[in-house]
C-alpha cells in the first residue's frame, strides 16, 4: 500500500468514528494538537525508537499532551504507538482536519501579507469570504511575506 494512503485510512476511520460520536470537532482539535506536539523532532524521536518500551511511549504522550484529548483519540494514539505508525501522525491529523472541514463548512483562506493582519481586517476578511464562497465558517492562516509590497495574496480552499 503507499505511503500517503495509510495515514488517509487512519482519517477515514477517524472521521467515520467522530460522526457517530457526533464528535468531529474535538477529534479535529485534539488530533491537531497531539500531532503539533508530538511531532517536535526529540518527541518524535523517542516515540519512534525501537528500543523504547510502548508502555513508556504511551506515558510520554499523556505527559506532552497540555489537555487530555477525547478517550477514543487516545486509543487512537495508543493504535498508531503499538503498530509502529505513530510517526505518521501529523499526516493523519492534517488529512482528519481536511475531512473535518469538509463535513463542518469550514473553508481554509491562506491570506499572505507583508505585515500581520489586525483581528479587525481578518474579520472583514471573514466576512467577505463567506460571502464569496457560501461557507459557514472561514479559517484565515496569515502568512507574512516581507517582498509583498502592498495588498496581499489570498488562496482559499483547495
Amino acid at each position: 500500500m503507499p505511503q500517503g494512503a495509510v495515514p488517509r485510512r487512519y482519517a477515514e476511520a477517524a472521521i467515520a468514528l467522530a460522526k457517530k460520536k457526533n464528535n468531529i470537532e474535538r477529534w479535529r482539535t485534539d488530533l491537531r494538537t497531539a500531532a503539533e506536539v508530538l511531532s517536535a523532532p526529540r518527541v518524535m524521536a523517542a516515540l519512534e525508537d525501537p528500543g523504547i518500551p510502548n508502555e513508556s511511549k504511551k506515558r510520554l504522550i499523556t505527559q506532552g499532551l497540555t489537555v487530555t484529548p477525547d478517550p477514543l483519540v487516545m486509543n487512537m494514539l495508543d493504535l498508531l504507538v503499538d503498530s509502529g505508525r505513530i510517526g505518521l501522525l501529523p499526516r493523519i491529523a492534517a488529512e482528519f482536519v481536511e475531512m473535518a472541514n469538509k463535513e463542518l463548512g469550514i473553508v481554509v483562506a491562506e491570506i499572505t501579507t507583508a505585515i500581520p493582519i489586525d483581528n479587525k481586517t481578518q474579520k472583514e476578511l471573514e466576512s467577505r469570504i463567506k460571502q464569496m464562497t457560501g461557507a459557514k465558517q472561514i479559517e484565515i492562516r496569515n502568512k507574512v511575506d516581507p517582498r509583498i509590497i502592498a495588498g496581499m495574496v489570498a488562496r482559499i480552499g483547495d
